[in-house]
């Protein structure tokens, strides 16, 4: 499994721009208003996997203070390229370097399925961590079974490895590790894929 996260790291650096070119222009307005009207003014915000970093402009057109953090070093010049004003690190999720209780909220979008299923409670305990007291966590993961590894021809048929989740299971490890639901709801997308969509509170 460390090998296919190692070749879904190598392939988002050799289409990062495709991929930031396909991306970086569907905005979800939606779900960003929402996170943002809950948050307090110049809110510290942490887009983790930020690619593009179409939401971290989002956030900066707010006046809010986002850093994007991406573990392509190719994405991370994408970002910095398209939103030269943006914080942009490359950082492993996985071994985040910021001090606790840094963060009014962490946006977590299209990002978490490319982690293993094991490494996720991890994660979210450490976002957690980096919250304040009551922060807010987004996040979206695709809906399904198992885990697998994903080639497209628009993306150079190279692979990356997805991990599928279904919405009481993804709950669940939302509860267990520090967070209450605000809202949880799958939403039907593109490619005959659901989306799991969640907002929660940092609770512990």
């Amino acid at each position: 499994m460390k090998n296919i996260i190692k070749k879904t790291i190598e392939t988002y650096n050799e289409i990062a721009k495709i991929y930031a070119d396909y991306t970086f222009n569907c905005v979800l307005q939606y779900y960003l208003n929402e996170l943002i009207s809950l948050v307090p003014k110049n809110a510290r915000v942490l887009d983790v996997g930020c690619g593009s970093g179409r939401d971290v402009q989002y956030f900066l057109e707010y006046n809010l203070s986002p850093i994007g953090i991406d573990i392509s070093h190719e994405m991370i010049n994408e970002a910095k390229t398209r939103v030269p004003t943006g914080d942009f690190k490359k950082m492993d999720m996985r071994n985040l370097k910021f001090k606790e209780n840094t963060f009014d909220a962490i946006w977590a979008c299209a990002s978490l399925y490319h982690i293993t299923r094991k490494e996720l409670p991890s994660v979210l305990q450490d976002f957690n961590k980096l919250l304040k007291d009551k922060g807010l966590l987004f996040i979206s993961v695709k809906e399904g079974d198992g885990s697998k590894i994903i080639r497209k021809e628009k993306y150079k048929d190279l692979p990356r490895l997805f991990v599928y989740y279904n919405k009481s299971e993804i709950e669940k490890l939302i509860n267990e590790n520090g967070f209450s639901i605000i809202k949880s709801k799958i939403e039907k997308g593109s490619e005959k894929t659901n989306w799991i969509t969640i907002l929660c509170r940092k609770e512990t």
